[in-house]
């Protein structure tokens, strides 16, 4: 029994001593897993850092401003003024006046040949006719030569006694360009144009229109002047007539000169006698004495 005991107190001593050394050999393991904190490097001793080396200086840039982003321009809204207008174009005769005119010359009886011309026209506000009778119609204009009803209308308004005013050889311009109608007899009795008397003056007369009735058609192949429109001139005043020399005719000598009659000699001539039979008297007595 006492053998029992003593082994029972052995085997329990082992087992105590068995666990304090397994609790020893795991108390440095644990210790050598946890790592340790790092230790911070040691420093080399510091240099004395050398004095800095003399650099020139450089100029710093201006201080540049920033530019700011220039929104892109958008396209302006403004209205575009609209075109100018054209200008309108010249004034014409209206159908009323030209109703009028065929009136009258219907009314006249010979120039019937012309009422279709004239229906079909196309005059200015102001202008001067010149119709042609029936029997002075050599060729129609609408079908042989659509140039001569141009060549007989003037851009003017000019009444008979407009054309009085005149002279010989002035040279009125027609619708037809270039061309122009030419005043050869400038006679109230015979005033023609053209080498065509007017036979029916101021036939139809308004404020802006006159129709003329002449003999025969004009011809611009005779009396036509080609090149440039010739300017209509102003009809001559009486006023400025009375006491001028007319001038000598075109292409006439130099040594023209006015038909006008001559200063009267009845005064001079009596006197010039009486003075020359006074010294043929004076000289004869004084021979008589001799």
């Amino acid at each position: 029994m006492a053998v029992h005991l003593h082994s029972l107190l052995l085997l329990l001593l082992l087992i105590f001593s068995a666990a304090f050394l397994s609790s020893f050999a795991a108390a440095p393991e644990a210790s050598a897993s946890s790592p340790s904190p790092p230790t911070a490097p040691s420093q080399p001793p510091s240099l004395p850092s050398p004095p800095p080396s003399p650099s020139p200086q450089l100029r710093s840039p201006p201080p540049t401003t920033p530019r700011s982003r220039r929104s892109p321009r958008r396209p302006s809204r403004r209205r575009r003024r609209p075109p100018s207008p054209l200008p309108p174009p010249p004034e014409e005769a209206s159908s009323d006046q030209l109703n009028k005119i065929i009136d009258a010359l219907i009314g006249a009886g010979d120039f019937g040949d012309w009422i279709g011309v004239v229906s079909s026209a196309i005059l200015p506000l102001s202008a001067t006719l010149f119709v042609p009778e029936n029997d002075g119609v050599n060729r129609l204009p609408s079908a042989g030569d659509p140039f001569s009803f141009s060549y007989h209308v003037v851009p003017q308004r000019l009444a008979f006694s407009d054309l009085l005013l005149f002279r010989n050889n002035t040279r009125l311009p027609t619708l037809l360009p270039g061309k122009s109608v030419v005043i050869t007899n400038n006679s109230p009795l015979n005033f023609s144009i053209d080498g065509s008397p007017i036979t029916v003056p101021d036939l139809y007369a308004t404020t802006a229109l006159t129709v003329h009735g002449i003999a025969r058609m004009f011809d611009y192949s005779v009396y036509g002047q080609d090149g440039p429109d010739v300017p209509l001139k102003q009809p001559v005043q009486q006023s400025e007539v009375v006491g001028q020399r007319p001038p000598p005719p075109e292409g006439g000598n130099s040594d023209w000169s006015s038909d006008a009659t001559p200063p009267c000699l009845c005064i001079e001539f009596p006197v010039l006698l009486v003075v020359v039979c006074a010294l043929l008297g004076f000289k004869i007595q004084k021979n008589n004495f001799r």
